[in-house]
């Protein structure tokens, strides 16, 4: 049994990786910002702590921890990028430091394959890396920067450890398939492109998973990437299709030219930004590369290495979504 702080356990990928180590027989301290949403530990195992890691001082939070396992971030594709810098970037130096001087032997950090984003179609990305010269968004370039501080070799007494999962859903998901949904419910959606791009998908379960085997694997001195996810690509259009029909919608598909996309995402991010509290638009550059564009992991090194193997097919993912949207979506 290991001593592990969970940061970020009141958000989505968070509360399930704390649920996923205490299960696994670990001592499990939760933190997060939500105190209502860190009461739905109550009646588990799991110690709980309010704190922004941003400001909050952390020695007590990581005294006495074997491990740390940092899931807290600003995840949006739309923002301030002060707000990111500081979540992302500023948290995440914060921790390293006093995990690091609290002698925290193991340090995993959850990032995001967004640094790989392209209006390009890409296969089987490796972990291998080099920043583009412009970055799409500001949530993509400090999850990078978020890397580069675990990665500093000042922090090489602890096994650090970068987990990539790719577009996680299931049951708490507040970003990803809530987006979709709120536009599908109009009664239809904007086809980019053929619709047979491929994407890559991780069922929330499966990345816990992942976590829980990060922490067993040998101690190294050197910083360890790895891509996470569910290894089932499928078409946008088959993978949509799959959740709209588990919620019975009937949504229609609009064909939409990939360069008209891009053109229309470029320019609703230009009034967004001029508009009273710059709200996020409708369509982005983003939303069209993630939807329009292929962009799948190559995870081998994930299964060969931390013996990674999603438990969760994609199928049961989006019908236990499904179930959990009908609970507790908006109605």
């Amino acid at each position: 049994m290991a001593r592990i702080l969970v940061t970020g356990a009141s958000g989505f990928i968070g509360s399930h990786v704390a649920r996923a180590l205490s299960v696994a027989g670990h001592d499990v301290l939760a933190t997060g910002r939500d105190v209502t949403r860190l009461a739905g530990f109550a009646m588990s195992p799991i110690t709980v702590a309010t704190a922004d890691i941003a400001s909050d001082p952390l020695e007590k939070l990581v005294a006495s921890r074997d491990a740390v396992v940092h899931c807290a971030a600003l995840s949006s594709p739309w923002g301030a990028r002060g707000a990111f810098q500081r979540a992302n970037v500023h948290a995440t130096g914060r921790l390293l430091h006093a995990a690091h001087e609290a002698g925290v032997g193991r340090f995993v950090h959850l990032s995001s394959p967004s640094i790989y984003f392209r209006l390009a179609d890409q296969f089987n990305i490796p972990e291998a890396f080099t920043p583009p010269r412009r970055w799409i968004n500001a949530y993509a370039e400090t999850k990078w920067q978020s890397e580069q501080r675990v990665a500093d070799t000042r922090y090489a007494a602890m096994s650090r450890i970068i987990l990539r999962p790719r577009a996680v859903f299931g049951e708490g998901d507040r970003a990803i398939f809530p987006r979709i949904l709120n536009l599908a419910r109009r009664g239809w959606f904007p086809q980019i492109g053929n619709g047979q791009a491929l994407i890559d998908t991780t069922y929330v379960g499966n990345v816990a998973d992942a976590v829980v085997t990060a922490l067993s694997v040998p101690a190294n001195p050197t910083t360890k990437v790895f891509n996470i996810t569910n290894g089932e690509p499928m078409p946008v259009r088959e993978l949509l299709n799959q959740l709209f029909a588990a919620l019975d919608m009937k949504v229609r598909w609009v064909q939409l030219p990939r360069p008209v996309a891009v053109t229309l995402g470029t320019l609703a991010e230009g009034i967004a930004r001029i508009r009273p509290g710059q709200p996020e638009p409708r369509l982005s550059r983003y939303g069209v590369g993630v939807l329009g564009y292929t962009q799948t992991l190559d995870i081998s090194h994930a299964r060969t290495v931390l013996g990674y193997q999603p438990r969760v097919s994609i199928d049961e993912g989006i019908r236990r979504f499904s179930q959990w949207w009908r609970a507790h979506g908006p109605h």
